[in-house]
């Protein structure tokens, strides 16, 4: 958790806005257009990074154990700046900010498939990882919302892909 005192100062606008300044939005990782939840609580508003993939979703976390179990693959699902759900075996990065590498492919709705592993780096204070991967960008109503990520010790393999398309289809729905 940041906690960040600034002592800054800022007026309310005729409409209610306020800016945010750029130093807070930098370090929070809140890039433009980006969507915010505001919360009231006491005194206080309460603003937070917002997610259109639910941090607690049993169904998508419960999914992504079974594949891990039955098929050994590991999926994630990011939001735009941060790792949202992981498989066990990686629930230590749930939650941490994500490689300049991801952010890059959220910024430019790239999508990236190594059927072979290699190096990978998928958040900023951890080390690479060997791995093949395929990562897709989320996008829903024309906005980005984060990236699907299959990640494999092994190579990735036709019948993988199918998984990770039927991932793919199942996550646009469930963000209907």
């Amino acid at each position: 958790m940041i906690n960040l005192a600034t002592g800054m100062v800022r007026r309310v606008d005729s409409l209610g806005r306020i800016v945010i300044p750029k130093e807070i939005r930098k370090v929070l990782k809140i890039k433009e257009n980006e969507q915010v939840e505001i919360n009231v609580s006491n005194d206080s508003i309460i603003l937070n990074r917002y997610s259109n993939i639910d941090k607690y979703d049993i169904a998508l976390a419960n999914l992504i154990s079974v594949i891990e179990n039955v098929k050994e693959k590991y999926i994630f699902f990011t939001d735009l700046s941060s790792i949202v759900l992981t498989p066990y075996k990686y629930q230590e990065l749930k939650g941490k900010f994500i490689s300049p590498y991801l952010s890059h492919l959220i910024d430019t709705r790239s999508d990236v498939l190594e059927t072979e592993p290699i190096s990978l780096t998928l958040i900023n204070d951890k080390e690479a990882i060997t791995v093949a991967y395929n990562i897709k960008t989320i996008i829903k109503n024309g906005d980005t919302v984060g990236l699907l990520i299959m990640l494999s010790e092994n190579n990735i393999t036709k019948e993988d892909l199918e998984i990770f398309k039927i991932m793919e289809l199942f996550l646009d729905k469930y963000l209907e």
